[in-house]
């Protein structure tokens, strides 16, 4: 499931009404003028839609509009996670459409702007109506659905050709910040390579200086702090005429038996306070003897740190004062050489430039080729969709375009532009009648054509689109009878994998749906509104009847008890 609920307040004339589409195919009908685009123009406005004309009901000051969503698409919650809204198992988007002033949008129950709405309503439904179908005309969708009936082969070109482009653009981003480094700075690289070949096999660290001086006042103090820390040891534990901590240790030894004896609370104490001193002395003793067994008398290592010491200071007084001066100095000169090249040439660079291109070129090709198989077969597989739609001499096309251009790579003897999604542009094109050349989709096809081959794509590749909402609104306007029922068929089949909503003004569409919801006016208390019922049992096959004849006659409602039988795959009608 998808929309589980859709509530409209104060909108025209639905005044306060609650759509709760099921799963699967909801049809959604009533008589001409009744509310029913109306109820897809407030999805639409829940979804971020564009406000055309005055849609608040008269005497009210706002409408309102809410979409309750479960089974929430991964991309979306990722979505709301960047705009730090939580997402658990539902996600509701809503607005407020005031007669005058800004309105205000949000997303369960967090203000968003209209434009962020809009980016997450998109992925929750498409609305198609006709004449309509935005994502149907987008060349990225098309490419989306030619790539996903390509299957594996397909897949696996695009991850081949957009590892292979990503390789190829960073070649060229590396060739071209050394070309230009070089132009802009050339007296500044090379002092930096100078400072490079100076500072860099010192082997610099920080905080390097620091420690050799230490080490080198120990060295020079040796013998002194070995004849203190000694001293220190035997004062503290360990010394031969008895230390600090022997003696408090026998004070202790002397002290316990009376602190028992007498009870003495605080003597008691006083005891245990000696003996964690006893433990603090000798624990300072060892550390002490630790200290004087390092500290030995090491001419050569001296003369050694004392060398390098003069080294540091030689660098702090002509790199900045400080050796971490010098190391800033040091790390930015390096991070200038390897910009431009790290000491490599143009030539290897341009070879490099050169390899990657070549690399990418024929991880294009393959994939236009995988792409040319799988436009072959969707030609095929979406004309006899057509067909079943009566549309008996359609003739469906997939063109795969290239665009010159000279800075792209070379295939077939041309240049050509090429990106992380291939070389090719996808332009679907259709020629409903005979002999007719198949035109682009926003050139001469007419809305009816344009939904019924909307209705073919999605029944082919049914897994590309993951949306998990479709809303068609009067998909069927110019069709017959039997068109009609080729209509509902494929709806059913396209249910089978997501929700849909059709609104519709056919029997035989409105039959196979697993849902109703009938859209009525009603006069109330001296004004007009409009109210949504789901119908079942009777009810449904009155309705039904209602869509063929305008009245319920025997005849008619024998029929609509004879479709619904068929569309709910055999279940008898009440």
């Amino acid at each position: 499931m998808a929309l589980v609920e859709l509530r409209i307040a104060d909108l025209a004339v639905l005044r306060s009404v609650t759509l709760a589409p099921g799963e699967g195919l909801t049809a959604l009908t009533g008589e001409t003028g009744s509310g029913k685009s109306l109820c897809v123009t407030g999805l639409r406005l829940a979804l971020g839609g564009r406000v055309d004309g005055e849609v608040v009901a008269r005497g009210r000051e706002r409408a309102t509009v809410a979409a309750v969503f479960d089974a929430v698409p991964a991309a979306v919650r990722e979505l709301c996670l960047g705009q730090g809204i939580t997402v658990e198992e539902l996600i509701t988007l809503s607005r407020e459409i005031p007669v005058s002033g800004r309105g205000s949008c949000r997303v369960n129950g967090s203000l968003v702007s209209i434009a962020t709405l809009r980016e997450i309503g998109e992925q929750l439904v498409e609305i198609t109506a006709q004449g309509e179908s935005h994502r149907l005309l987008r060349p990225a969708w098309q490419r989306r659905l030619l790539d996903a009936l390509g299957g594996e082969a397909v897949a696996a070109g695009r991850s081949a050709t957009a590892a292979a482009v990503a390789a190829w653009r960073a070649a060229e981003e590396t060739e071209r910040n050394a070309r230009e480094t070089a132009a802009r700075d050339g007296e500044r690289l090379e002092r930096a390579r100078e400072l490079v070949a100076e500072l860099g096999p010192l082997r610099l660290s920080a905080g390097e200086d620091a420690a050799l001086a230490a080490e080198c006042a120990r060295l020079r103090g040796a013998a002194r702090l070995r004849e203190a820390a000694e001293t220190l040891g035997a004062a503290c534990g360990g010394g031969e005429d008895g230390s600090a901590a022997d003696l408090v240790a026998g004070a202790v030894a002397a002290g316990r038996p009376i602190a028992t004896a007498t009870g003495d609370a605080e003597l008691a104490t006083l005891v245990g306070d000696a003996e964690e001193a006893i433990s603090v002395l000798s624990d300072l003793g060892r550390r002490a003897r630790r200290l004087a067994a390092l500290c030995e008398v090491d001419d050569r290592r001296l003369a050694a740190v004392e060398e390098r010491l003069d080294v540091l200071e030689r660098v702090r007084r002509r790199h900045g004062g400080s050796l971490e001066a010098a190391l800033e100095r040091l790390a930015e000169a390096a991070a200038l050489v390897d910009a431009a090249g790290g000491g490599r040439g143009a030539g290897a660079l341009a070879a490099e430039v050169e390899a990657s291109r070549s690399r990418a070129a024929a991880a294009a090709e393959a994939l236009s080729r995988a792409r040319r198989t799988a436009a072959a077969a969707l030609e095929r597989a979406v004309t006899a969709e057509l067909r079943r739609l009566r549309l008996p001499n359609a003739r469906f096309r997939v063109v795969l375009q290239r665009t010159p251009d000279e800075a792209g790579l070379e295939v077939d003897g041309a240049r050509v532009a090429c990106g992380s999604e291939g070389l090719d542009g996808v332009e679907f094109r259709l020629g409903a009648n005979r002999d007719e050349v198949p035109l682009p989709l926003d050139e001469g096809v007419s809305g009816g054509e344009l939904s019924r081959l909307g209705l073919a794509l999605r029944a082919v590749v049914a897994d590309a689109d993951d949306c998990p909402t479709l809303v068609l609104d009067e998909v069927d306007t110019g069709l017959g009878g039997d068109t009609a029922a080729r209509v509902g068929e494929v709806l059913a089949t396209v249910a089978r994998r997501r929700q849909v909503l059709v609104v519709t003004h056919r029997p035989e569409i409105a039959a196979p749906a697993g849902h109703q919801l009938v859209v009525a006016k009603r006069d109330r208390a001296g004004r007009t509104e409009a109210t949504v019922e789901a119908v079942e049992g009777e009810d449904r096959v009155r309705e039904v009847a209602r869509l063929m004849s305008g009245t319920p006659t025997e005849a008619a409602l024998a029929r609509a008890r004879e479709l619904l039988t068929q569309g709910q795959g055999g279940a008898a009608a009440p």
